[in-house]
């Protein structure tokens, strides 16, 4: 009970103690008060209400410029890079290689076979010497690619998914 006691006194000391501190810390911040007006950079806010009732001339807004405008530049800058970039008509991406051999009659056979599978496939024969490729799609990245592999599988077993430059949609 004692003990309690004078766990209770000291706890309340403590408090009151912690409370004259905080009391003393806001004393003579009135004089060092900061004020900044902000009125020039906030939206004009027009009432609908107000604007319906007086038929007059609507009030102008003005709109403040900057001259470290930000978006200004990003916006010129972003506008020069989607002309740069126009006139690539490739990329770096993925293609699923369906048949790679030495007889031009079997990949023309595997091209037919491709497109009667599904005709809104690109599908892009190649030969470099001395093999003919024929290569199914324009993929930007391999999860796209592998979800059009697992569908082609069942009909063409040893196709896979190798890098290639791509055409651009535009």
């Amino acid at each position: 009970m004692e003990s309690t006691l004078k766990l209770i006194s000291i706890v309340s000391v403590i408090v009151a103690s912690s409370c004259a501190a905080m009391s003393q810390k806001h004393k003579g911040s009135a004089e060092n008060t900061y004020y900044e007006d902000l009125s020039t950079v906030r939206p004009a806010f027009i009432n609908p209400d107000t604007l319906a009732s007086s038929r007059s001339t609507p009030k102008t807004t003005v709109v403040a410029t900057y001259p470290n405008d930000v978006a200004k530049k990003i916006t010129i800058r972003s506008d020069s890079i989607i002309e740069l970039n126009k006139k690539y008509s490739t990329v770096q991406g993925f293609r699923i290689l369906i048949y790679a051999g030495s007889s031009s009659d079997e990949a023309q056979k595997i091209r037919e076979q491709v497109y009667a599978y599904n005709s809104d496939l690109d599908v892009y024969t190649q030969f470099k010497q001395p093999s003919h490729r024929v290569k199914v799609g324009n993929f930007a990245d391999r999860v796209e690619a592998n979800y059009m592999l697992n569908d082609l599988k069942v009909n063409f077993p040893n196709a896979m998914i190798v890098p290639d430059q791509i055409n651009l949609v535009q």
